[in-house]
C-alpha cells in the first residue's frame, strides 16, 4: 500500500459515525470522505479522504492498481484512520459560542497559536461582553471553522434573530439540507457566503425556499457544481438578486438539446437575478453565454478570467435588453468584429475589457492604429458605452475617438469595396453621417496623415525616486495627446509598477526667458489632457514615487 497508510492500529476511542460525502477536518485541514471501508493488505477499516488544500493529498484515491475512490484535482487524496483528531464538525451555536461567548477564555491566558507567546489585547472583557450579545450580531463570520450543521431551531431563532450576513465559506457542511437548516431560524439572512465547500450531489429539486427566502446574495465560488445543480436549486432561493459562481470550472450552462442551436435554448428563472458572475471559469463558447440572455432583470454581466475568443451580436431584439454592464477582461478576444459584435447590444453602458490579445497587439488595421489607440478605438467602434474598464467616457473622449477613428478608417480602406469597409468597419456610414466624410484625395491624405501623426506623441515614462536622481526603470511609448493625466498614470501604473495615486509626473523644459536652463512642469491636475501641459513629441516625462521622494 502507498506509503500514507500507517500500519498502527487505529485508536480505541469512539469512532465517529461518518458517511460518504461528509466533510472532515483534521489538523487544521478540510475535506470529504469519499471511502469507508478495508483495503486488502491492511487490518482494519480506512477511510479515503479527498483534500480541499491541493498540497495535501498523495494520490488521487487508488493503491496498488485499485481505484477506491476519485479526485477532482490529481493528488489530492490520501487513507487516514479513525482517530480522535478527525473531527466530524459542530453545530451553529457550538461554533459561536467558542467563537463570541467562551467565559474560560480571559485576558490571562489569551495565547498566539500553540506557542507560550501570550497576547495582550485592549479591554478584552469589553469586546466579549460585546460580542457575547449574539442577538444583536447581525454579521457573522465562520469560514474555516467546524460549522456543519443546525442546532435547535428555536434556540437559534432566540440567540441570533437579527443575522443578515452569514459566512460558512470553508466550513463541514456537506448538504443542501444542513445549510438549510442552519438558515431556517435567521428570518433576516440577506447574504450567504458558502465558498469552497463540497456538497454531496443533488438528485432532484430539494424544497428549501423556506430556508432561504430572504437571501438575495449567494456566493458559491470554488464548490465545483455543474450548472445543472445550480439550476436544481434555483426555485429554492426565491428571491436572489446577485449569484456568485466563480471559479467552478464551468465550461457550459448544463445539458442541451444537440437538434437545435445552442444559443436558442434559454436559461429560464431566476426572476429577480440582476448580478451574475461567473468569472474564473472555463467559458470559451459566445453561444453558452447568449443561453443567459433572456434572464428577464439581469444587469451586470461578469466573465472575466474565461476563454472566450469570439463574440456574437445579439440572436434577437431580447437578447440581454436589460444588461447595462459586463465584465470581459483577461479572456481570449482577438478581433475587432467582436467588439463590434458587443457594441450591439444597445442596454450595454459599462465595459471592462482589459488584458485581451486584441488590445495587446502591436498592430492592428482592421482596428484602426496601434496599441496605444485601443482605447480610443473601441470607445468609437461601441455607441452606447459610457464607462470602459472604469474610466467614465466623456463626450469630448466620444468626439475625439470617433474622429480619430473615422479618419484613420478612411485611409486604411482606401481602395477597399464598400461591403467589405462595413464588414470591417460597421459604424464607418454611421459617424460619416454624424461628422462627415472624410477627403481621400491625396492632399487631404497627406494633411490627414501629418494630424494624425502629431495626435500620436512618441514618450518616455522614466521612473525616479527625485528629479534628479538615478533612473530606476524607463518606458517608450507612443500616447495621444487627448490623454488625461490620470489615464497616463494608470500607463505609467501598469508599465512602471508605481501605485497611480502615489505618482508625482514631471518633465523638464526650456526656461522662456533664460538660455540653457530647464524648468520643471508638473502634470498636476487629473482631468487634464496631458497636451494642455504642452507635453510634446520626444518627451521623458519622470515618474516619481511620492514615499519615496527625498525633501
Amino acid at each position: 500500500m502507498t506509503s500514507d497508510v500507517a500500519t498502527t492500529e487505529a485508536s480505541t476511542r469512539a469512532q465517529p459515525q461518518l458517511v460518504l460525502g461528509q466533510r472532515i477536518e483534521t489538523e487544521g485541514y478540510r475535506g470529504t470522505v469519499r471511502f469507508l471501508g478495508p483495503v486488502p493488505g491492511t487490518s482494519g477499516e480506512w477511510i479515503g479522504v479527498e483534500w480541499d488544500d491541493v498540497q495535501r493529498g498523495k494520490h488521487s484515491g487508488e493503491n496498488k492498481g485499485v481505484q477506491y475512490f476519485q479526485c477532482l484535482f490529481p493528488g489530492t487524496g490520501s487513507f487516514t484512520r479513525f482517530s480522535n483528531k478527525i473531527h466530524a464538525g459542530q453545530s451553529l451555536l457550538e461554533i459561536l459560542k467558542e467563537r463570541y461567548v467562551d467565559d474560560e477564555k480571559t485576558a490571562k491566558d489569551l495565547f498566539l497559536g500553540e506557542s507560550n507567546i501570550k497576547v495582550d489585547i485592549y479591554d478584552f472583557d469589553r469586546i466579549k461582553e460585546r460580542n457575547r450579545k449574539l442577538h444583536l450580531m447581525k454579521v457573522i463570520g465562520l469560514a474555516n471553522t467546524n460549522v456543519a450543521t443546525a442546532a435547535d431551531y428555536d434556540e437559534t431563532l432566540a440567540a441570533c434573530p437579527d443575522i443578515e450576513d452569514l459566512d460558512l465559506s470553508s466550513s463541514l457542511v456537506s448538504t443542501w439540507q444542513d445549510v438549510a437548516n442552519i438558515c431556517a431560524p435567521l428570518k433576516k439572512l440577506d447574504i450567504l457566503r458558502i465558498n469552497r465547500n463540497r456538497f454531496v450531489p443533488l438528485v432532484e429539486p430539494p424544497l428549501l425556499s423556506h430556508s432561504f427566502a430572504t437571501v438575495r446574495c449567494l456566493a458559491v465560488n470554488r464548490i465545483y457544481f455543474t450548472w445543472d445543480q445550480f439550476m436544481l436549486l434555483e426555485s429554492s432561493f426565491p428571491n436572489l438578486e446577485m449569484l456568485q459562481i466563480g471559479f467552478n470550472m464551468l465550461a457550459d450552462l448544463g445539458k442541451n438539446d444537440g437538434s437545435v442551436p445552442v444559443a436558442t435554448q434559454k436559461v429560464s428563472g431566476f426572476a429577480k437575478l440582476e448580478d451574475l458572475h461567473l468569472e474564473g471559469n472555463l467559458f470559451s463558447d459566445w453561444n453558452q453565454i447568449l443561453r443567459l440572455s433572456h434572464l428577464p432583470r439581469l444587469t451586470s454581466l461578469d466573465l472575466s478570467e474565461n476563454k472566450i475568443a469570439t463574440i456574437e451580436g445579439p440572436q434577437d431584439a431580447s437578447d440581454f435588453k436589460t444588461l447595462k454592464s459586463i465584465r470581459l477582461s483577461d479572456n481570449l478576444v482577438q478581433d475587432w468584429a467582436s467588439i463590434d459584435s458587443l457594441g450591439k447590444y444597445n442596454s450595454l453602458t459599462d465595459v471592462w475589457f482589459g488584458n485581451n490579445p486584441i488590445l495587446n497587439s502591436e498592430s492592428n488595421a482592421q482596428g484602426g492604429g496601434h496599441n496605444e489607440s485601443a482605447r480610443t478605438t473601441t470607445i468609437a467602434r461601441m455607441a452606447h458605452i459610457q464607462h470602459l474598464n472604469g474610466t467614465e467616457v466623456t463626450k469630448k473622449d466620444r468626439f475625439n475617438a470617433e474622429l480619430y477613428y473615422l479618419k484613420n478608417v478612411a485611409l486604411v480602406t482606401l481602395g477597399m469595396k464598400p461591403e467589405d469597409v462595413k464588414k470591417a468597419h460597421p459604424r464607418f456610414e454611421e459617424l460619416c453621417e454624424v461628422h462627415g466624410r472624410p477627403d481621400v484625395s491625396d492632399e487631404s491624405r497627406k494633411a490627414t496623415s501629418d494630424i494624425l501623426k502629431d495626435r500620436l506623441l512618441a514618450i518616455t515614462l522614466v521612473s525616479k525616486d527625485n528629479v534628479d536622481g538615478p533612473v530606476k526603470n524607463t518606458v517608450q511609448r507612443n500616447i495621444l495627446g487627448t490623454m488625461t493625466v490620470k489615464n497616463l498614470k494608470n500607463l505609467a501604473q501598469k508599465l512602471l509598477k508605481i501605485p497611480s495615486l502615489r505618482q508625482e509626473i514631471v518633465f523638464l523644459t526650456n526656461d522662456l526667458d533664460y538660455v540653457d536652463v530647464k524648468v520643471t512642469v508638473k502634470l498636476a491636475d487629473d482631468l487634464r489632457e496631458i497636451s494642455y501641459y504642452d507635453v510634446t513629441d520626444g518627451v521623458e516625462l519622470i515618474v516619481m514615487d511620492k514615499t519615496k521622494m527625498k525633501t
